[in-house]
């Protein structure tokens, strides 16, 4: 039975609802202002999930190892390759979103997804997406065949992660970690320079390193040192990724400092290990001082300045000494 207030038998808010709808009156602010709705467009590009789009920058590796930077053929090529990339990228968001959107409601980092939350239809999504694919397979082929077929690869790979391969152990981070390997050989096949075996090596060991520190992030969040009650979560565990960890990481710095000695085209390369070491080093802290920021760790280098300014600086001075080296 609805409450009636002053015997009139009307219905109402509480006295307390009365109260604070007259304090926003008096401060000016409607009580019941609608919720802005954003429009489909808008929604499709946020499910898209552009701020993870920074991962798809691996392509510009082969611009920079190869000094190509100062080339504006081949930076126009190689941002075609990124555009390819995104769109690539984000079709497979939409797909996952549409897959996962049940289990998305009732997890509170991802109930807010557009899909998740009912904003987007999923069959609107699935049309996107396979417009967002086509589109990004028809850049890749402008580009050459080569690049067509990696991107084609990394699409079919993107489908198989987010159709099982996501539930498997160990298998979900190294499916992450080809993804970005992918990303680097497209690059380099999109500019046609020799692809470094070495760069493809540090690209995947750098790739463990996210995945597993993704992970960990998500186990604490969902249990500390207990058993997450969550699909591929529930094999791993925050002692088991702490090692894991402890094992890629150090083995990432050794490739990487090989590869500078016998790999690179010149020996000051070398000059470039510190930001390697710093990078590292900042984010085993994140890691055990900030770990909510890692469960999402495409995003740390936008609210981690000190990271930001590493991978910048790492950048500047590796596409420098290759320019220099390659005049």
């Amino acid at each position: 039975m609805a409450a009636t207030r002053g015997g009139a038998g009307l219905s109402g808010p509480p006295p307390a609802a009365d109260e604070r709808e007259a304090e926003l009156e008096a401060e000016g602010v409607a009580p019941h202002a609608p919720r802005r709705v954003a429009s489909t467009p808008l929604l499709l590009l946020e499910a898209m999930r552009p701020k993870q789009w920074i991962k798809n920058t691996f392509v510009f590796a082969g611009l920079a190892f190869a000094g190509k930077v100062t080339d504006p053929k081949d930076v126009a090529i190689a941002v075609g390759t990124f555009v390819a990339f995104c769109l690539a990228s984000g079709a497979a968001y939409l797909l996952n979103d549409v897959r996962d959107a049940e289990a998305d409601r009732h997890n509170p980092r991802t109930a807010s997804r557009p899909i998740a939350r009912g904003a987007l239809s999923p069959t609107l999504a699935l049309v996107a997406a396979g417009i967002s694919a086509l589109v990004a397979l028809g850049f890749a082929a402008f580009v050459n065949l080569e690049t067509l077929a990696v991107l084609g690869g990394f699409v079919l790979l993107q489908i198989a992660y987010s159709s099982g391969l996501k539930h498997i152990l160990f298998v979900d981070v190294m499916a992450l970690s080809a993804g970005f390997v992918l990303r680097a050989a497209a690059g380099g096949l999109a500019i046609e320079v020799p692809i470094s075996s070495w760069l493809l090596l540090c690209t995947g060991l750098l790739a463990i390193i996210q995945g597993f520190t993704k992970r960990r992030a998500e186990a604490v969040a969902l249990g500390g040192t207990a058993q997450p009650r969550r699909e591929v979560l529930d094999h791993y565990s925050v002692g088991l990724l702490d090692e894991l960890i402890a094992v890629v990481t150090p083995s990432t710095v050794v490739v990487y400092a090989i590869y500078a000695v016998t790999g690179a085209h010149t020996h000051w390369m070398l000059l470039t290990l510190p930001f390697v070491l710093y990078g590292v080093f900042r984010v085993l802290f994140l890691i055990h001082h900030h770990g909510a920021m890692t469960e999402e760790p495409a995003v740390i280098v936008y609210r981690a300045r000190p990271l930001l300014a590493c991978v910048v600086l790492w950048g500047v001075c590796a596409a420098t000494i290759a320019a220099i080296a390659g005049a």
